[in-house]
């Protein structure tokens, strides 16, 4: 068959097969980072108060990784690095009873240097319900069916990213797409039957991006969004066909350092692009010195809608504004409202329409926050570096109804499935239930 003629029929394929349900018998399943096309959103009714001692349904020891759990049926999934045999890992646990069903491993011939705070294991698996696909950037893509049988892999090469490799792959239609960054940057969209490259699209200009990418479908299209997050100025917000990868359309002159995965909601896509950070050593050496640094920069939190072709125009801006811009976590759409969350435990709430700002409060616990806020049955859920878990209900004001310690320290977004809260430590995976 000629290259053109496949081209072709995989476009049909792509465009004419709905996205894989992330429902299952009125279940809502977590199928990748963050959930549902990462919009943080779970289902049924997770406990309020949970820690060590209270409403665990179980605790299973953990590797090293940041990655966060992912959950099918019955099925729960991770990756670790284990320091011992330096091999990566994909884990795969019982739902039920936090049993550890079959870890497969894979050794790398070179392992990538990761900033302290970073991981071998950062990036979160993605599964259709069929197979799971994990990514280390030491070694590349590797594919499982849900019993632990490897159907294919994809050799990369290593990201060479200051961070480290963290943004994970996601299932859309027939494809798997993956932002791999660093200083071979490129979008790649694979086959996620047998891993053969559909497309792949430079991104040079962004080497070292760190955001998942957003499926999005709007007036008929099929579109895959990512932020862009160079150390440059002039970053950019980048629309890409599904089908082909090619560039739909963009929006520019964004701060560097994007982090977050935007996220979509009420007809309209939010996105959180601060501007270079410090290091927690130095805020903490110099705070104001920190703070007069922060007040001067160019980071700002929006709302735009989808464009056509280019850039997007003012007009497709629906706000930006500068307060209330997250470092790491990355904004939650939630009835109507965005919600962003910062270092030191301060919260914004807005009228996602219009940007207007219902409030900005503090939580009550301070340090930083890496790890992306969700929510189900009207509570939002938010865990900091600390180990402490905040639950505050979803509204115009802010109502915290519970303040829960852990006995480690959260990187990973916690996921909402059925009614459980699974929450990753820096040891351990919890399952909370009432």
């Amino acid at each position: 068959m000629k290259r053109a003629t496949w081209i072709i029929l995989l476009v049909i394929v792509v465009l004419s097969s709905s996205p894989r349900a992330a429902e299952n018998g009125g279940d809502v399943w977590w199928p990748q980072f963050r959930g549902p096309n990462s919009s943080g959103l779970g289902g049924g009714k997770p406990p309020v108060h949970f820690g060590p001692g209270q409403n665990v349904l179980w605790k299973t020891a953990m590797g090293s990784g940041l990655s966060s759990p992912i959950v099918w049926g019955e099925r729960v999934f991770l990756t670790e690095f284990d320091q011992t045999s330096q091999k990566l890992a994909t884990l795969c646990i019982d739902r039920r009873t936090g049993k550890i069903l079959w870890r497969r491993a894979v050794a790398a011939n070179e392992i990538e240097k990761v900033h302290e705070l970073s991981s071998l294991a950062g990036a979160t698996p993605a599964t259709d319900g069929e197979r799971v696909y994990v990514y280390f950037g030491s070694y590349g893509l590797v594919c499982y069916d849900l019993d632990g049988n490897q159907k294919w892999e994809r050799r990369l090469p290593l990201p060479e990213n200051p961070y480290g490799a963290s943004a994970s792959p996601i299932v859309a239609g027939e494809l798997l797409v993956l932002n791999h960054q660093g200083k071979d940057s490129y979008l790649l969209g694979v086959n996620r039957r047998d891993g053969r490259t559909v497309w792949r699209t430079d991104r040079s200009l962004f080497q070292y991006g760190w955001s998942t990418p957003v499926h999005w479908r709007h007036d008929g299209i099929d579109e895959i969004v990512v932020l862009g997050g160079d150390f440059k100025p002039n970053q950019r917000l980048m629309a890409y066909d599904l089908a082909t990868g090619a560039e739909r359309w963009w929006v520019g002159g964004l701060p560097p350092c994007g982090k977050s995965t935007p996220v979509i909601g009420g007809g309209l896509l939010f996105l959180g692009a601060p501007d270079i950070m410090l290091e927690p050593s130095a805020e903490r050496r110099n705070p104001d010195k920190a703070e007069r640094f922060y007040a001067n920069n160019a980071a700002r939190v929006m709302a735009v809608r989808p464009g056509s072709t280019g850039e997007v125009m003012q007009a497709n801006i629906a706000w930006s504004e500068r307060r209330g811009v997250p470092g790491v976590p990355s904004p939650l759409y939630y009835d109507g409202r965005l919600y962003t969350f910062k270092d030191g435990g301060l919260v914004f709430c807005r009228v996602a329409e219009t940007g207007e700002l219902l409030y900005s409060e503090r939580l009550g616990t301070l340090g930083y926050y890496y790890s992306s806020p969700v929510a189900a049955d009207h509570r939002i859920y938010i865990a900091s570096v600390e180990g402490v878990v905040v639950v505050l209900e979803a509204g115009e004001k802010l109502n915290i109804l519970a303040t829960n310690k852990l006995d480690g320290g959260i990187l990973a977004t916690p996921a909402l499935v059925d009614g459980k809260l699974y929450v990753r430590t820096e040891s351990h995976l919890y399952a909370f239930g009432n």
